[in-house]
């Protein structure tokens, strides 16, 4: 899930800052030669089992930066989840910052232990010890939720190579195993 509130900035798959395709989920999926236009890259991901839907359904926000975000709105995510109850994971896209919305706007979701964190460091430490606790550490939990760091080249405590890699390993590869497995590839 995209969380920034500016699905009207990446409706044409090109970065505003450098005129670049996005490319991580195109990498992923179809290798480094070959990037397409970012309707595709969400229909490659759609169709293979992944639902794709902003965190926040609205907010202001005046620039990029994530601390501008104001008067947001949750999506009914949960809702969603319940009416899709084969949803196993839900991945947060944009960093940490998104993760605290999530907290803030799903905190019944967490107390009621249908949640726990993903087992990467983000994940950790943006839910383990805030909800480990009052949550029975998360013995019934039955969606996990990932906490990945924001793909923008704004992020740059991390290489491309090493955020293709996270993806990978914590949202291609288990997304599309459960996709196999619920539709029996």
């Amino acid at each position: 899930m995209a969380g920034d509130c500016l699905g009207f900035r990446r409706a044409s798959g090109i970065s505003p800052s450098s005129g670049d395709p996005y490319k991580l989920t195109t990498h992923v999926v179809h290798g480094q030669d070959k990037v397409i236009p970012y309707d595709e890259q969400v229909q490659v991901m759609v169709s293979n089992g992944f639902a794709m839907w902003d965190l926040l359904g609205s907010c202001e926000r005046k620039g990029s930066l994530d601390s501008d975000i104001k008067m947001e709105q949750p999506n009914r995510i949960r809702e969603f989840c319940q009416e899709h109850p084969t949803i196993k994971r839900i991945v947060m896209a944009n960093g940490s910052k998104q993760c605290s919305f999530f907290n803030k706007y799903f905190k019944d979701w967490w107390l009621s232990g249908d949640l726990m964190p993903g087992k990467n460091d983000l994940s950790q430490k943006a839910f383990f010890k805030k909800w480990s606790k009052k949550t029975n550490e998360f013995k019934d939990g039955r969606i996990e939720i990932i906490c990945m760091p924001g793909v923008s080249p704004a992020n740059a405590s991390l290489s491309y190579d090493k955020k293709r890699d996270l993806y990978q390993e914590y949202c291609y590869i288990p997304g599309l195993a459960d996709h196999k497995r619920l539709n029996k590839c």
